[in-house]
């Protein structure tokens, strides 16, 4: 793929994700914001923390790796790898809005139970709107030669697949907070 269109489409289907939480928790009161799924389930403002600890991990990979200024020149395409494409299968939602398959949260992306709308949203806001910067400065750079950590700092993965993965991994808790959101209301909470 071409990588100025990749980089082009995956900033905008983040600016379209942040639209999507946006427009998830408008309108919802602070009290129902705070009503989990079912016992043991995350609530609406868990999920939205979870999406920012998870994104802030790839905002500062990226960041440092991008301050490098021997990072090597695009090539202007993009192909991605066999792992990436598997790291990114295992999060995103079918179109139907099914979830593949369940993954265990590692206890430093855990989100504590109560917390403050506007605080979380404001987070999330700004931590993908820093991702969409970094995406989008990264257009000079080889999306494939170039490699940062990911939550396991000990596996890589290719620039381009972590702008994937962290892409289906928001995608994923975007249909996740749709869910909770749909349950909170037929609770008759809101």
């Amino acid at each position: 793929m071409n990588s100025k269109v990749f980089i082009e489409e995956t900033a905008g289907a983040f600016e379209s994700l942040i639209d999507e939480v946006i427009n998830a928790v408008d309108g919802m009161n602070h009290k129902a914001l705070l009503i989990p799924e079912a016992e043991g389930k995350w609530n609406m403002l868990q999920c939205i923390k979870h999406m920012s600890l998870a994104t802030q991990v790839y905002v500062r990979n990226a960041e440092e790796k991008l301050a490098n200024t021997s990072n090597p020149i695009s090539s202007g395409q993009f192909k991605g790898s066999w792992k990436g494409r598997w790291f990114v299968k295992m999060n995103e939602p079918k179109e139907n809005g099914h979830i593949p398959s369940k993954l265990k949260t590692f206890k430093t992306m855990e989100p504590q139970s109560e917390l403050d709308k506007q605080e979380v949203v404001d987070e999330f806001i700004s931590t993908h709107q820093k991702f969409i910067s970094l995406i989008k400065a990264s257009e000079g750079i080889n999306l494939d030669k170039t490699r940062i950590p990911t939550a396991i700092p000990i596996v890589k993965l290719r620039l381009g697949d972590a702008y994937r993965f962290i892409l289906a991994h928001t995608k994923r808790h975007v249909v996740q907070l749709k869910r909770i959101k749909s349950t909170v209301i037929m609770m008759g909470a809101n």
